[in-house]
């Protein structure tokens, strides 16, 4: 893909070519997608038969009813596959906003109206600062001033995190910024921070 001046610009071309295309799932999806989806009616079916006698079920089914059959797990596999079809960092796709459309004609994802970057209260979406991020590292945003203000508990969590890698790389030996490239090639592992940590 070619380089942009900004990341809002090149969300926007991104945009385009999607809607172009048909987005068809790869064959291993739909059979994932149709496994979980039987999965979660025998929970729930199960469930709901056996609940008067006993509670076996139970848990298992509080825990997936409140979870969509195409999950995160599922989104994030897509963003990577949409990804690297369209040669885009996978914060591109995690800005747009995606449907996943399982029917018997094929399953296939579609694309929504491209979204407004910012929210009523003036700040950005954290993807849009992710793909911002990204698209200067990767060379195809060439203005790297952001002009968009953050949320400031995604400020906190961001600089939480950072000071988390900090304190692993030391224990280490290592510079932060390698220490975090050493995570994205699956060469580390770094539990993220939850919000509550700290408290």
């Amino acid at each position: 893909m070619k380089s942009y001046s900004t990341v809002t610009e090149s969300l926007t071309a991104l945009h385009e070519a999607m809607m172009s295309e048909t987005l068809e799932w790869p064959v291993s999806f739909s059979d994932a997608y149709r496994f979980n989806r039987s999965a979660q009616e025998l929970l729930t079916k199960r469930a709901n038969t056996d609940a008067p006698k006993h509670g076996l079920w139970n848990e298992a089914y509080m825990h997936v009813s409140m979870i969509d059959s195409f999950d995160a797990l599922f989104w994030i596999k897509s963003f990577e596959h949409l990804a690297d079809k369209f040669s885009v960092p996978m914060s591109w796709i995690a800005a747009l906003r995606l449907y996943a459309h399982p029917d018997a004609m094929g399953d296939k994802w579609g694309v929504k109206a491209l979204p407004s970057f910012v929210d009523d209260d003036g700040y950005c979406q954290e993807s849009l600062w992710a793909a911002h991020l990204d698209g200067v590292k990767a060379g195809l945003v060439t203005i790297e001033d952001f002009p968009f203000l953050r949320r400031p508990e995604a400020v906190e969590f961001s600089e939480m995190a950072l000071g988390e890698a900090t304190k692993k790389a030391e224990s280490l030996d290592m510079d932060v910024d390698d220490f975090l490239a050493s995570i994205d090639d699956d060469t580390m592992d770094m539990t993220l921070p939850t919000r509550g940590d700290d408290e």
